[in-house]
């Protein structure tokens, strides 16, 4: 498969760039994707502000210094020696970025001192380096209550109790109508669907509510954001975050309207999105079956902190502008990157009135249902209106680089 091919290949890098190269069986054939050398990228400039970047380097070094001292965990039963190099090789490269970060102000001197101690590895298929589809998610804040009401009608339901993950390899016929198939181990067994649970009312009563929200669209937003701020009656901000799926297959309801006819491609947006199903909501609740994808959350105590950013897949906070989803069977969890691309630009109304550049380091803290391949890839843009904002325009073609030390 291409996908498992590219990533024993950047793992490769990851293992083995400073040892001689070792045996290994031959690579499939077409389509093999494979990371190539880039050899120096001019301006290496950075726009973002430096203090999230120590954060997000930070976030990061605490993920893979947990991994390497605790080898032996759930997504990593084996305690892999070689899943361990990579590990020890990824933070290597993060502890010496961050040397040369803190103790080089000067931004010319710093971009000289990168490109001399480190490698940058881009991605290609078939001989040409891919371009990304660079998009944005955020964490939205949203009124609801912890009791439902007149106003509050849409639940957000936390892990049921009979959904369960594979111990298995095959899977057969299953409880309830929630299907028949194939599952590898640790997958969510096929659960109710979107259209069962939100429509049907499946769970309703069972007790697995978290909270009541006031308008559909707002709680379709937090399924596919992953993770938001609730604010309650009483002033006081309940944090959730994504707990797990129902283990069905996600489909966007913003390519869906594309190929209806419904929103132009060169249009696309979840502003344009809310737009179209604000002007019909009777459409609103077929739309959202399409995707069958349904997240069940997990709340935060109210003492946790609110202003810092959402947990990721690492189990580290996001950072805003610098965290990035990617496909983690392709690119390495935790590591160290640089984009370029473009990023929407807002009057004080939240108007798209321009583009501008968009070039800075950034860490792959988490992951997506709709990341997958080695041309996705998800900017992590903040908390509340103004980050959604950006999200929901940034739709830009661009380009990734990992740095890995020489």
């Amino acid at each position: 498969m291409p996908r498992k091919s590219f990533y024993t290949g950047i793992l490769f890098l990851f293992l083995f760039s400073c040892m001689a190269p070792a045996a290994k069986e031959p690579p499939p054939p077409e389509e093999l994707l494979l990371p190539r050398e880039k050899e120096s990228i001019h301006p290496l400039t950075d726009d973002g502000e430096r203090t999230s970047l120590r954060e997000a380097v930070e976030n990061s070094l605490v993920y893979l210094e947990k991994k390497i001292s605790s080898p032996i965990s759930p997504d990593n039963s084996s305690g892999n020696q070689g899943d361990l190099r990579h590990l020890e090789k990824a933070r290597c490269s993060l502890s010496l970025f961050r040397e040369i970060f803190l103790n080089t102000p000067d931004p010319v001197e710093f971009a000289r001192r990168i490109q001399e101690n480190f490698h940058l590895w881009e991605t290609t298929g078939k001989g040409e380096g891919l371009t990304i589809l660079l998009t944005g998610y955020y964490e939205p804040i949203i009124a609801g209550s912890l009791e439902p009401g007149r106003e509050y009608q849409y639940p957000i339901y936390r892990r049921p109790d009979d959904l369960v993950e594979t111990t298995f390899t095959e899977l057969k016929e299953q409880p309830k109508g929630k299907g028949i198939g194939r599952a590898q181990r640790g997958q969510v067994i096929p659960y109710y669907s979107r259209q069962e649970i939100d429509c049907q009312g499946v769970l309703k009563g069972e007790g697995y509510e978290l909270a009541w929200l006031k308008d559909p669209w707002e709680r379709f937003v937090l399924h596919v954001q992953g993770s938001g701020q609730i604010r309650l009656p009483d002033g006081k901000m309940l944090r959730v975050g994504f707990a797990i799926s129902n283990g069905r297959p996600y489909r966007s309801i913003g390519r869906y309207l594309v190929e209806q006819g419904l929103i132009a491609e060169q249009e696309l947006s979840l502003r344009r999105v809310r737009e179209l199903l604000q002007k019909h909501p009777e459409w609103m609740e077929d739309i959202f079956n399409i995707n069958q994808r349904y997240i069940f959350f997990r709340s935060l105590p109210l003492s946790t902190q609110i202003d810092g950013g959402p947990i990721g897949a690492l189990g580290v906070p996001l950072t805003a502008g610098r965290s990035i989803a990617t496909d983690y069977s392709i690119f390495p969890p935790g590591a160290l990157a640089y984009i370029f691309s473009r990023q929407p630009v807002f009057d004080e109304r939240g108007k798209i009135i321009g583009r501008k550049s968009l070039r800075r380091f950034v860490l792959n803290q988490d992951t997506g249902a709709a990341m997958k391949g080695p041309a996705r890839v998800d900017l992590f843009c903040g908390s509340g209106d103004k980050a959604g904002w950006v999200a929901g325009e940034m739709r830009e073609e661009g380009k990734i680089y990992f740095l890995l030390a020489k």
